[in-house]
């Protein structure tokens, strides 16, 4: 009698050991993908952020440029009709 249980609770064990084993090794990818992905969002919000830094500079470069090549009159006829608008 003693030997049948002695199976039965150690095969119940190796079950046991093994499912655990399962649900762990599947956590922790989980937790990996998790981890990944933030990571990689975390770089595609740096990327998109001096993405449009260096766009604001470029125009703010470009308008720069126009007004100082711009003639006196042409300043003024924009600035007349900025202030209409």
């Amino acid at each position: 009698m003693t030997l049948i249980l002695t199976s039965l609770l150690s095969s119940l064990g190796r079950r046991f050991a093994y499912w655990v084993a399962i649900v762990g090794a599947m956590g922790f990818a989980i937790w990996i993908l998790i981890r990944q992905g933030k990571h990689a969002a975390e770089a595609d919000l740096a990327i998109r952020r001096a993405d449009a830094r260096v766009r604001a500079l470029q125009t703010s470069k470009d308008i720069r440029h126009d007004v100082q090549n711009a003639n006196r009159a042409d300043l003024e006829r924009r600035a007349d009709r900025w202030m209409r608008d």
